[in-house]
């Protein structure tokens, strides 16, 4: 990419747009009630398109869901994990991206201002801490921008989406496997959070609290490099025992633990003298994930990746000066985590290939969303909205 979510002035986008849209497009609109509807929407009404996507598939993130139970303050097409293709774009935003009509690209959900006063633009790789994008500032995301807004197709869960001069993409390769492309931003996630931050290598031993979604992806970025060894744990439930033996079949080894105040415990019994230089907490457990700071080796890292219910806790601080080791609280990715990404799954063997994919069309969204709030849903953590048949 040549620019990051930067504010260009394009021309009339009805002049520049070069190919031809449906007159109504499908998508799912979730709605504050916490329901889902499929609805035809007119792209026409787009006023500001640098181009527009036609979409090959949202893969359903926590962050979805949470938005999704929380009730979103106004009808949204969701989805923020988005693969598809550009079907058209302005001249522009042809330079800017440094791509053309027909290329396979991966979305970031960051919108950021891209002004030179912003202190996050105006610094490489930080666009996502710029306020516009926060997710508990401006939200200005893709997947949760509201249908009032333009044409209303911001997110991935509809067959085209709109995008702006200030999207965040990434070229994919044309012959990327879609389950693999699903996993871009996800697995980026986790490269950045193991590898780039906790600085996990061939001869670390990883521990990864959660075999969720991003627990997953973090077995595969500890796979990439080759550690030595690498632990999950879970619950004793039927959808993380399922997850678990995923993690289990990607090379790692699995505890089972169901009191999360005994989490430093289980971790301990299974390190035992050796301890772990990278512990990742995927969950947001709070204070027993930062209780197993005592299992670090020197120079370790726990990374949180999540708040959880518990935001505010207690570490020993002893524990931290004598290893001289850290926590870390991370949010998102580097752009160069993506690019790696991109890499690492087109060169295969990650062992994400061997994640059982739930692929589900527009239609089945709410029914998708009900499940996995009560807990009925899939077990896989891969689940991948697929708008078009």
């Amino acid at each position: 990419m040549k620019d990051h979510g930067s504010t260009v002035a394009s021309p009339d986008p009805a002049a520049t747009l070069t190919a031809p849209l449906p007159d109504a497009v499908r998508a799912a609109v979730s709605l504050p009630d916490s329901t889902t509807t499929v609805q035809a929407i007119d792209p026409r009404l787009a006023t500001s398109a640098a181009g527009w996507l036609k979409v090959e598939s949202s893969a359903l993130c926590g962050t979805d869901l949470d938005l999704y139970q929380q009730g979103l303050g106004h009808p949204t097409v969701m989805g923020h994990h988005v693969i598809g293709e550009i079907v058209s774009l302005t001249p522009v935003m042809q330079w800017s991206w440094d791509v053309e009509v027909g290329d396979r690209v991966a979305l970031e959900e960051y919108l950021p201002c891209g002004l030179a006063t912003c202190d996050a633009c105006s610094k490489p790789e930080v666009y996502r801490f710029c306020p516009d994008a926060d997710l508990w500032g401006g939200q200005r995301r893709v997947g949760m921008l509201g249908i009032h807004e333009g044409s209303g197709l911001h997110g991935g869960n509809a067959e085209y989406m709109e995008l702006s001069t200030r999207t965040v993409l990434h070229k994919l390769p044309r012959d990327l496997d879609s389950n693999l492309a699903a996993w871009t931003q996800p697995f980026a996630n986790a490269v950045d959070w193991v590898v780039n931050i906790g600085g996990a290598t061939s001869g670390s031993r990883v521990a990864i609290i959660g075999p969720g979604y991003h627990g997953v992806a973090a077995v595969a970025a500890a796979r990439a490099v080759g550690v030595q060894e690498i632990v999950v744990l879970g619950r004793n439930s039927r959808t993380s025992r399922d997850r678990l033996e995923i993690a289990e079949a990607m090379g790692a080894s699995i505890i089972v633990n169901d009191d999360l105040g005994l989490t430093s415990a289980a971790l301990g019994r299974h390190g035992q003298r050796n301890g772990f230089d990278v512990i990742v907490d995927t969950v947001g457990l709070g204070g027993p994930a930062l209780q197993t700071t005592e299992h670090l080796r020197k120079l370790g890292r726990l990374i949180l990746a999540g708040l959880g219910d518990t935001p505010v806790a207690e570490v020993n601080l002893k524990t931290l000066v004598r290893g001289a080791s850290g926590v870390v609280g991370v949010r998102g990715r580097s752009p160069e985590a993506v690019a790696r990404s991109i890499e690492l799954l087109a060169a295969g063997d990650t062992g994400l290939e061997h994640v059982p994919s739930i692929d589900v069309g527009l239609e089945g969204v709410d029914e998708l969303f009900r499940s996995l709030l009560d807990r009925t849903g899939p077990s896989s953590p891969h689940i991948v909205v697929r708008p078009s048949p």
